[in-house]
């Protein structure tokens, strides 16, 4: 609608009403407005679902009909303009009728002239404005300008119920941008809303008509694309032939938006991760299969992220137990439910123990023992790996420091730190913290970190490293020769040992490869003056191997499992009375 030109439909089956109309409305100044005459109950009808004029003048008396029943069928199929109902007489319950139909206005025949039929055009469509206002408010996201999870759910509920009276298919899409707090956090929010936008007009624009996507009412195509929040976007898709149809959709998001945005100067990557839930296959119902599909997109990430996942039953009952698992994880550091083992290290060329490394073991109420395997990356994921590692610490060396006081052999204690703790702001406190509560002193702590903790920034690494060394604490490097660290930085990381990833021993007796990396690893361990101990020991042959090849410690299946404190300390006692106390001291 221009400011100053109206199109204004007239539905009333006197001419001379229409001629009167016609006049009334050619004296309001300012305005160019178009009247057109519709003069059966039908032909309004028909006018109504066209929605082509900005607001409607409606008579009460239509023939054996009224304008109270046309102006209820033209609210309920949608009629988008204000509704002005025309009476010939005035009466209380009839004006409280109309505005309860939805009417805009309700004006008295023959007590109109041009001042009022033009305020009360304006008022309606004023009106009719503000509400469409609110109700866009209310139903879309001020963002991206796409529908909220209210009107997609709203749309949904449609689709269903028009698949389920047609016999046919619809399909969800729960798409959600991967590492999306990345981009927030690197290049700040206003960049990460530009990105939203940028993604949402993708999305939008790239809508086929071949997708099938909501043909069913006018204005339900508006919502085939929504926002729910954050950076999860739903898409609906209707009419699909076959279920391999909406994997192809996804599909074709996915790679629209892996190409690059430029947004305020900087090239962004993005990719997506999406899951799909099929009506009625995954759900009857909206919640139902919102909730799958979410599932779903969930599995994709879980699968490496970029790629969509179709939803299947068992996703429910891993992600429920994954649930229940992470929820008991929460309870267990209050409930005393972890224990530490102890595997010792030893030095192949004499036999004696060089450490003892605590690893973490999980003894649930219910389950059992729960392998770490299982809960260490959910504690990751999670972020509970710092209060759990925070406990390791001070539990590894209290009882490191219980076995000096029984007069057992000193040696070093290793705990591994994972990625999250070594970012910590409160690491170098929080070791602290664990020696001075304790009592033990420094040089009985090893900490283990992997190559890839190191690597990911190494001048802050290399800084913390010598914080860390010049505490006296003793650092290892785990899981050695998986990773990427070079020569020219590993000799500046002030290391006291690295650990030969068990992937390298497993085979070394028999695989020539493995044999000539591991020779290669203890030569340049000897070059820098560094411990190399061999991780997963579990045969003699291996063993003899490394002895020949000049390692100096080994861990692992062979020498020992992983050990209770119970077992660990009387296996501490037996070393220390068959070789004196203080035997081993120094070793590593």
């Amino acid at each position: 609608m221009e400011q100053n030109r109206l199109r204004v439909m007239l539905v009333d089956d006197d001419e001379d009403d229409f001629v009167m109309t016609r006049d009334l409305l050619a004296e309001i100044e300012g305005k160019s407005i178009e009247l057109d005459w519709a003069s059966t109950y039908e032909a309004g009808l028909e006018a109504f679902g066209q929605n082509n004029h900005d607001v409607y003048l409606l008579d009460y008396r239509l023939g054996e009909r009224n304008g109270l029943e046309l102006l209820t069928e033209a609210v309920a199929s949608g009629c988008k303009a204000p509704i002005i109902l025309l009476t010939g007489q005035r009466g209380r319950e009839l004006d409280i009728q109309a505005m309860e139909a939805g009417a805009a206005d309700y004006l008295v025949k023959g007590q109109i002239d041009a001042a009022l039929l033009e305020r009360s055009i304006r008022y309606a469509i004023g009106r009719r404005q503000s509400e469409q206002q609110i109700l866009h408010m209310a139903y879309y996201d001020s963002l991206t300008n796409l529908p909220n999870r209210s009107l997609f759910q709203d749309r949904l509920c449609q689709a269903i119920a028009l698949a389920e009276r047609h016999h046919r298919k619809t399909a969800i899409l729960f798409l959600d941008l991967d590492n999306f707090k990345r981009i927030n956090d690197t290049l700040g929010h206003r960049v990460g809303d530009l990105l939203l936008q940028g993604v949402a007009d993708r999305l939008a624009n790239s809508v086929r008509k071949s997708d099938a996507i909501v043909h069913q009412s006018p204005g339900l195509a508006d919502t085939t694309v929504a926002r729910l929040g954050g950076d999860e976007f739903t898409i609906l898709l209707t009419e699909i032939n076959q279920i391999q149809d909406a994997g192809k959709v996804a599909q074709r998001f996915i790679e629209i938006l892996s190409q690059p945005f430029v947004l305020d100067g900087h090239e962004v990557f993005v990719t997506a991760s999406a899951g799909i839930a099929v009506y009625p296959v995954d759900g009857v119902d909206v919640d139902a299969l919102l909730k799958n599909a979410d599932t779903a997109m969930y599995h994709a990430k879980e699968q490496g992220k970029n790629n969509y996942q179709f939803y299947r039953r068992d996703m429910n009952a891993t992600a429920f137990q994954e649930l229940s698992l992470e929820n008991d994880l929460r309870r267990a550091l209050e409930h005393d439910e972890f224990e530490l083992y102890y595997q010792p290290q030893l030095d192949i060329r004499t036999g004696q123990f060089i450490g003892m490394e605590a690893l973490i073991r999980w003894k649930h109420p219910k389950r059992g023992m729960v392998s770490p395997a299982e809960f260490i990356p959910l504690a990751e994921q999670t972020g509970l790996i710092v209060p759990i590692g925070e406990w390791v610490l001070l539990t590894a060396c209290a009882q490191n420091k219980a076995w000096q006081d029984a007069g057992l052999s000193s040696i070093p204690v290793s705990v591994n730190l994972s990625g999250h703790q070594f970012t910590q702001r409160n690491l170098v406190s929080t070791l602290k913290s664990s020696l001075d509560v304790s009592g033990l002193a420094p040089q009985y702590l090893i900490l283990e970190i992997t190559e890839s903790i190191v690597m990911r920034n190494t001048d802050a690494t290399i800084s913390l490293l010598h914080e860390l060394n010049e505490m006296g604490l003793r650092l290892a490097m785990d899981d050695f020769g998986i990773g990427y660290s070079s020569f020219s930085y590993l000799k500046q990381f002030p290391l006291y040992a690295i650990k030969i990833d068990q992937s390298f021993i497993r085979d070394i007796d028999t695989n020539a490869d493995d044999a000539a990396i591991a020779k290669a690893i203890i030569a340049m361990a000897d070059s820098l003056k560094l411990a190399a101990i061999a991780e997963g020991v579990e045969t003699e042959q291996q063993l003899e191997v490394l002895r020949e090849l000049g390692c100096g410690g080994a861990q692992g299946y062979l020498l020992s499992y992983p050990l209770p404190v119970e077992e660990a300390t009387t296996l501490l006692a037996t070393q220390s009375q068959a070789n004196g106390v203080d035997s081993a001291r120094g070793n590593y």
